[in-house]
C-alpha cells in the first residue's frame, strides 16, 4: 500500500476507522504479506463431510480465499438470522407466522430464540409461530408461542 506506507500511522488509522466497516477494512487492507506473516489458514467444516479439511493456506492461491472468509466472518449481515413475516391469519386466530431460513444448516439458538418468541408474542398480542426452513424451502421445524394473558 504505497499510499499509506511511511505515512502518519495515526492519520491512516483514523481514516480507516471512519471510512470502513470491519469486513470492508479486512477486504481492503489485509495483504498477502500479513496473511503469510500471521500464518492464517482456512478450515472447511461442512455438515455433509465428517472430516475437517484445510481449504486454504497462506500461499499465493489461498490468500484471496482467506481474506474473503475472514471478512465474511466479520460481516454483521451474516450473523443476523433471516426471519421474515410470511402470513397473518386475520380471519381465524390472528396469529403471526414467521419463517427463518437456516443459514449453513444452523437452527436458531435455543434460549435466545425462546426469548425472542416470548417478546414477539407479547408485542403482537396473539399467537406467534416460527417456522424453520431448509435452503430448498422445506419446513424442518416450528415453534409456537401463545400471547401472555392481558393484565
Amino acid at each position: 500500500f504505497p499510499d499509506i506506507a511511511g505515512g502518519d500511522w495515526l492519520k491512516t488509522l483514523d481514516f480507516a476507522m471512519r471510512n470502513f466497516k470491519d469486513e470492508s477494512f479486512i477486504s481492503q487492507y489485509l495483504s498477502p504479506r500479513l496473511i503469510r506473516e500471521f500464518r492464517f489458514f482456512a478450515i472447511s467444516d461442512h455438515q455433509s463431510n465428517p472430516k475437517l479439511e484445510v481449504a486454504a493456506i497462506h500461499n499465493d492461491e489461498g490468500y484471496r480465499d482467506i481474506r474473503r472468509l475472514l471478512a465474511a466472518q466479520h460481516n454483521r449481515d451474516n450473523q443476523v438470522p433471516d426471519i421474515q413475516v410470511v402470513r397473518f391469519n386475520r380471519d381465524s386466530d390472528r396469529s403471526l407466522v414467521l419463517r427463518h431460513l437456516k443459514s449453513r444448516g444452523r437452527p436458531l439458538a435455543g434460549d435466545d430464540a425462546e426469548q425472542v418468541m416470548k417478546h414477539l408474542a407479547r408485542l403482537w398480542g396473539f399467537k406467534v409461530r416460527l417456522e424453520e426452513t431448509e435452503p430448498d424451502g422445506t419446513i424442518s421445524s416450528y415453534r409456537e408461542q401463545e400471547a401472555p394473558a392481558s393484565m
